[in-house]
């Protein structure tokens, strides 16, 4: 099961990090890891990288863009994909402030349909240490 962390990241930090993306996933990876008396600390960090995500607004585009398909069904504030075919099983909750998705797969349908509402989401495993932004996954699919 791989657990994905989207963050919507400033367009000038995605140019600076675009071709050391590492670098990226490392500063996200520490502020995943923060101790409780950092919170403040890397609270402050997160948000100079990151755009606020519209929560409200996503929620409603996904759910216009995907409720016809038949894999797809919402509970919530949670989105599934249940593809057979495909054989994926993926949830999806948005958050102000980050995407979290679980899926039975490396490549989720999700990231497709994310992609083409904003290129500067930046994608984090940190369970399997694997990262990318969304706009490159053309090339890993």
């Amino acid at each position: 099961m791989r657990e994905y962390y989207l963050f919507r990241v400033k367009e000038e930090f995605k140019m600076l990090y675009q071709e050391n993306q590492v670098i990226l996933y490392q500063i996200f990876k520490q502020i995943y890891q923060l101790p409780k008396e950092d919170v403040e600390y890397g609270y402050s960090l997160f948000h100079q990288l990151t755009k606020k995500i519209e929560k409200e607004k996503l929620d409603q585009e996904l759910f216009l863009k995907l409720h016809g398909s038949i894999p797809y069904s919402k509970k919530g504030d949670t989105h599934f994909v249940n593809n057979l075919y495909q054989d994926e099983i993926s949830t999806l909750k948005v958050k102000h402030t980050y995407i979290h998705i679980h899926s039975n797969k490396n490549f989720t349908e999700f990231f497709t349909i994310l992609q083409q509402f904003d290129h500067n989401y930046f994608v984090c495993d940190f369970q399997n240490q694997d990262y990318f932004f969304l706009e490159n996954i053309k090339v890993l699919v």
